[in-house]
């Protein structure tokens, strides 16, 4: 072993910070003056400078809330919450429980909730704006952790065991897809059996306020917050993967659409593909498919 080596364990041993304009974790021997999140071109800087909490105080501030959306599976997220404010999942299956995204934190009781549901086997998140503080499931529960290497210089608050290319099904009927686009390390989550894609940041939905399960629009964005459409190339890779799944919902990090599946998501993107991509909020009744 060479001199100043680190076991992959040790590394990991620096206290965890949040920054509370875009929700990333960093480790760091002390709090960290930048965001390398916020600096990238799909998000904003913050217009006051940069604020980071530690683990006890994002905690005091973003108490963490979780219930079952479907029977076996969970949903997890802080309310009042800083940041992109993403839910993460817990699925239930026979093979083992798999936690896909993560929300901005973990309450204690809420780890221990996920403990008596029988802990996390296989971890994963579809990119960097929804990691989230998946960092605390794997600190706690020692799962394997599958990503893409395409967002490997994103994960450095994490140490990934299983690397993936294009697909990679970690626990049966859970598979996970490289979709690329929105982050070069892109990937969904496919649950074949409850017919679910957890699509990340692939589509966005608006919701119908009277029903939160029930989506009125569809969009596709490069990069959301700025309105930077997908390129054709970028929508036809999306077309790809999309086709060879059979999902009725779409959950993204934020919405549980029980009313848009593929066909809404094919319609979408063929508009674009037959005209130019853009970036804008699509009602899915001018898409030419019944609203289930």
């Amino acid at each position: 072993m060479s001199p100043g080596y680190l076991p992959f364990k040790d590394a990991l041993d620096l206290p965890a910070f949040f920054c509370d304009n875009c929700g990333f974790w960093q480790r760091h021997f002390e709090r960290p003056t930048s965001c390398p999140l916020c600096v990238d071109a799909r998000h904003v800087m913050p217009q006051r400078g940069w604020h980071f909490r530690d683990l006890a105080e994002a905690r005091k501030l973003y108490p963490c809330h979780w219930a079952e959306i479907e029977p076996g599976v969970w949903r997890f997220w802080n309310d009042p919450v800083d940041g992109i404010g993403s839910s993460g999942y817990l699925i239930q299956t026979t093979g083992g429980n798999l936690a896909f995204e993560g929300c901005a934190v973990y309450s204690e009781a809420a780890l221990a909730a996920i403990a008596q549901l029988g802990g996390v086997q296989v971890l994963a998140a579809s990119h960097p704006h929804s990691y989230g503080a998946i960092w605390q499931l794997q600190d706690r529960f020692d799962p394997e952790l599958a990503l893409h290497p395409g967002d490997l210089a994103w994960s450095g608050a994490l140490c990934v065991s299983w690397p993936f290319d294009e697909r990679l099904e970690p626990l049966p009927g859970l598979e996970l897809h490289l979709t690329a686009g929105h982050f070069d390390g892109h990937a969904v989550l496919f649950d074949r059996a409850r017919k679910i894609l957890f699509c990340g940041d692939c589509l966005k939905f608006e919701l119908d306020p009277r029903d939160l399960r029930r989506a009125t629009t569809i969009s596709t964005h490069k990069a959301f917050v700025r309105g930077i459409p997908l390129t054709q190339g970028e929508l036809r890779r999306y077309r790809d993967v999309f086709a060879a799944l059979d999902f009725t919902q779409t959950w993204t990090p934020f919405e549980q659409a029980a009313n848009s599946g593929r066909r809404e998501a094919l319609a979408l993107i063929d508009t674009m593909l037959a005209t130019r991509p853009h970036a804008f909020p699509v009602p899915l009744g001018d898409l030419g498919v019944a609203d289930a």
